[in-house]
C-alpha cells in the first residue's frame, strides 16, 4: 500500500510539473528572415567576432557564451561572413540587449507556481540587437533591430501553427533572425557588398575595358 501512495505520489508531482514547465516561441507576429536572403559571397567575408549581452542596458556576462556560439553558427552558415582570428579583414562586434521585464516575469512566474500551474501566463521577452562592423577604417553600424520570446508557463495556450521549445532554443532562433535582418538590411543598403570587391574576374574585366577605351 506504501509502495502504491508514493508512486501515485510521484505521477501527481511528474503531471505537475509538466503543466509547469514553460514553453517559447518566437514573436509569430515579426518578419521572417532565411539564409536565402542574404547573398554569399564566394569568398565570405574573415571578420573577428566580439559579443555582448546586456540586460537592460547593463552587461551580463553569463550570457555572453550562448550569444557567441550562437552568433558563430548564425554567420557561418550565411556565407557571407566567417567568424576569424587570424587573417581577419576586420571587426564585427554584435550587442544583444535583453529588455523584458523582469518584475512582470517573476509576478506570472509566481503566480503559476502557487496554483501549480492551472492558470497560465505568457511572458514576453524583448531584444534589441545592434552589429557594428569595422573593414579598411570604416565602421558601419546597424541597430533598430528587434524580436520578441513569448515563454508559455502553465494551463495557457499558444497561437495555432506555432513551434514551441526551450528558452534556449528559441534564443538561437530570435538571435538568428535578428543577425539575418540586419546583413540583408546592410546589403540592400550597399552599405556591406556582397561582392568580392576588385579580386573578381568581372571586376578585372571591367578595369581592363575601361583602360583600353581611355587610350
Amino acid at each position: 500500500m506504501k509502495l502504491i501512495k508514493l508512486l501515485a505520489i510521484c505521477i501527481l508531482f511528474i503531471g505537475l510539473f509538466g503543466c509547469i514547465s514553460p514553453k517559447s516561441y518566437v514573436d509569430p507576429s515579426s518578419q521572417k528572415y532565411t539564409y536565402e536572403d542574404v547573398k554569399r559571397r564566394s569568398e565570405p567575408l574573415k571578420l573577428k567576432l566580439t559579443v555582448e549581452f546586456q540586460r537592460h542596458g547593463e552587461i551580463y556576462p553569463k550570457a555572453e557564451s550562448t550569444l557567441r556560439d550562437s552568433a558563430e553558427r548564425t554567420l557561418r552558415a550565411t556565407g557571407f561572413i566567417i567568424p576569424a582570428e587570424e587573417g581577419a579583414a576586420g571587426d564585427i562586434k554584435i550587442i544583444v540587449n535583453n529588455t523584458g521585464d523582469r518584475g512582470a516575469a517573476a509576478a506570472k512566474g509566481f503566480g503559476t507556481g502557487l496554483t501549480f500551474g492551472l492558470i497560465g501566463n505568457t511572458v514576453q521577452d524583448n531584444y534589441d540587437l545592434t552589429m557594428i562592423i569595422t573593414i579598411k577604417g570604416k565602421t558601419i553600424t546597424k541597430s533598430d533591430i528587434h524580436n520578441s520570446i513569448f515563454t508559455a508557463i502553465g494551463n495557457t495556450s499558444v497561437p495555432s501553427g506555432v513551434q514551441t521549445s526551450t528558452v534556449s532554443v528559441a534564443f538561437s532562433k530570435v538571435l538568428e533572425q535578428m543577425i539575418l535582418q540586419g546583413l540583408k538590411e546592410l546589403q540592400t543598403t550597399k552599405e556591406l557588398s556582397s561582392e568580392d570587391g576588385g579580386n573578381t574576374m568581372a571586376n578585372i574585366l571591367i578595369s581592363w575595358m575601361a583602360l583600353i577605351s581611355a587610350l
